[in-house]
């Protein structure tokens, strides 16, 4: 954050951020981080045996001999192929080779030579190549290390703890504090929570001394460094959240080690249940309004919660309320084949990625929720997934329940600005909020009344997903426009207009939503607010019609107004969708099934490519189908969707 960017937010903010960038000038110039570095050594050293306080993170209870066999040989075989080279980044599989470049985008060859953290600058305009921080900082979180971890656990076989022991030291020789593209709030946040998983593991296995040792060294440094760099502002995201949970991890563990420690502890309690609520909004949802980044914020408070109740600190009833309901929107938005709409931004973040499952499929931390919550509707799968047997212990996830309702259901987030309408084989999600970050957008996007669109457990409309941040950033800009949504453009404008790299005015404000449920079906209508704003304003009204018995979508737009515009609608079609336009309308064929899209007969029809983005860093090219109007005065368009029947 910059100096005229601080001075933009309220007085103690500023205050705050000035204080803290004082502090690290001061820092910088008295040499500070290189002494801290050495303090920390000498005294972890000098310990005279490894220092192995537990965070309370991992159930006292768990054993590996527990863990059933199919997950033993799942650990044993992904740890081969890490110390084989084969490492997944953003779920694509890499083939890497040891020294690790820890500061380099290997598909760009492109390196951040070591500096100090404070000089880097990510968000180039031109680029020759696209080359992307989030790369490096990915595969120096760590996370890749825990199943080698596991896999040591179960079969104590000395090269795996090598291994783990070669990455650490080599990881902390090329990467000292403050001095490498790797030292960023939210990076040392990530990683801390994955080393901690990572030593929770190692000191229930024999032969770890001399690992834990450079454990402990690596996180403390890692808290010294987050406490001088603590993401605060006015309007706190998900790297606040991240750096409270791993303050309070490590915090926990070496408090009565490394004294400041302490500090770091109290800070994070005093913290984090006040910013729960601040970024859960009433019904649940995060109020980034992006679904992959809720994920991710209810991993944090999962983990923070869970390790305060086991070291005693009671949370209040009102804030397990709110993050069970933030659990409970994860369980409704959860499609019927178990992954997960993009919505808003992407970057496949997760703090539990070693459970085997897609980075789009959040059942394995519903599993935890279950368990936490003594809940069994959060858990929707019958999968025992292993970080459920290391957090909770053998003898809970044996009994743990599982229900999977096939019922229709609709949900109305009201306060989040989502509405969902699901059966067992059949999905329709639609954002009907305003931008998200309290009207900043961040990680939202220009998504007002778009929505996707499942049937037969096949996407049909979806997404389009987030391919990149700061590899491309006018790719990053389309992705997050108006036309890169299934919604509706007036006149090539905007929704909102957006601003700098990430925000989004706050023009576009949905109003008079309602959801209408039926016997035979679901109605969702809204207006906004977002073209008010053109020389002759415009009032878009949407209706989602669904019909239950054969899930037919009926969408249509009510355009309020007083002259000639342009309007253009949008329908990004999943990556195996094959369109065809012809007099009766638009057949989309996916898996051998025929669904047809009928439009009004003034709407010209024309089909063009897309970049969709399943995963952070992965595109492929798809189909979207634009539907053109030209429309004067009020006017009404629709568009249907329904699945074609053999003798039709």
């Amino acid at each position: 954050m910059n100096i005229k960017t601080i001075l933009s937010k309220p007085i103690p903010v500023v205050w705050y951020r000035f204080v803290q960038l004082i502090k690290l000038k001061i820092y910088t110039k008295t040499n500070f981080w290189y002494k801290i570095e050495d303090k920390v050594h000498k005294k972890i050293a000098n310990t005279k045996s490894p220092w192995k306080e537990k965070s309370g993170f991992f159930s006292e209870s768990f054993s590996a001999s527990d863990i059933p066999e199919s997950l033993q040989t799942i650990a044993i075989d992904g740890a081969k192929d890490i110390m084989d080279g084969k490492i997944s980044v953003f779920d694509v599989s890499y083939n890497f080779t040891t020294p690790f470049r820890w500061n380099t985008d290997w598909r760009a060859d492109y390196t951040w030579e070591n500096n100090y953290f404070k000089t880097y600058s990510f968000y180039e305009q031109q680029k020759t190549k696209e080359y992307d921080v989030k790369f490096p900082w990915e595969l120096s979180r760590l996370s890749f290390l825990i199943p080698v971890a596991r896999a040591y656990q179960i079969e104590e076989k000395k090269h795996q703890l090598a291994y783990l022991h070669e990455i650490l030291t080599d990881w902390k020789t090329n990467n000292s504090i403050a001095y490498s593209v790797n030292w960023y709030a939210m990076e040392v946040s990530v990683r801390t929570i994955n080393l901690i998983q990572l030593r929770e593991i190692l000191l229930e296995t024999p032969d770890t001394d001399t690992t834990i040792t450079i454990l402990n060294e690596i996180l403390v440094l890692h808290g010294i460094f987050l406490w001088r760099n603590i993401e605060f502002t006015d309007i706190r995201g998900n790297h606040y959240s991240a750096n409270l949970t791993a303050l309070l991890l490590i915090g926990k563990v070496f408090k009565a080690l490394y004294p400041e420690a302490n500090a770091w502890y109290n800070y994070a309690l005093k913290k984090i249940e006040k910013e729960c609520h601040l970024q859960f909004i009433e019904d649940g949802v995060n109020f980034e309004k992006s679904i992959p980044y809720h994920r991710l914020v209810v991993e944090f408070y999962l983990i923070s919660f869970l390790v305060m109740q086991r070291s005693g600190v009671k949370v209040s009833n009102d804030t397990l309320v709110k993050l069970k309901k933030a659990c409970e929107f994860t369980r409704d938005y959860t499609k019927p084949n178990l992954l997960t709409p993009i919505i808003g931004d992407n970057d496949s973040a997760s703090v539990f990625q070693n459970d085997e499952v897609m980075l789009n499929d959040h059942t394995n931390m519903l599993q935890l929720a279950s368990l936490f919550f003594d809940d069994g509707s959060l858990n929707i799968t019958t999968k025992k997934h292993y970080s459920v047997f290391e957090i909770f212990g053998t003898e809970p996830v044996k009994s743990y329940k599982h229900v999977k309702s096939n019922e229709f259901q609709s949900s109305f987030y009201k306060k989040g600005g989502f509405v969902i309408v699901k059966n067992k084989q059949n999905y329709f999600i639609a954002d009907i909020g305003e931008v998200g970050m309290k009207g900043r957008g961040g990680h939202g996007h220009n998504d007002l009344f778009s929505f996707e669109l499942m049937c037969g457990q096949t996407d049909i409309i979806i997404d389009a997903g987030c391919y990149t941040y700061t590899g491309d950033l006018a790719l990053k800009t389309k992705m997050k426009s108006t036309a890169y949504h299934n919604g509706l453009l007036v006149d090539g404008e905007e929704i909102a207009p957006m601003i700098g790299n990430w925000g989004i005015s706050n023009v576009a404000a949905p109003f008079d939503v309602a959801v209408e449920n039926t016997d035979s079906r679901v109605t969702i209508s809204g207006k906004h607010s977002g073209y008010n704003r053109l020389a002759d304003p415009v009032i878009h009204e949407r209706t989602f019609e669904i019909q239950k018995n054969d899930f037919k979508l009926i969408c249509t737009d009510t355009i309020t107004c007083k002259m000639t515009h342009e309007i253009q609608r949008h329908l990004h079609f999943s990556g195996n969708v094959n369109l065809e336009v012809n007099r009766n309308g638009v057949f989309a064929t996916c898996k051998g099934v025929q669904y047809v899209i009928t439009t009004d007969n003034s709407t010209e029809l024309k089909v063009e490519d897309f970049i969709l983005s399943y995963n952070y860093g992965s595109k492929i090219i798809s189909k979207k189908l634009t539907l053109h109007s030209k429309i004067t005065g009020v006017s009404t368009l629709h568009f249907s969707i329904e699945k074609l029947h053999l003798n039709e």
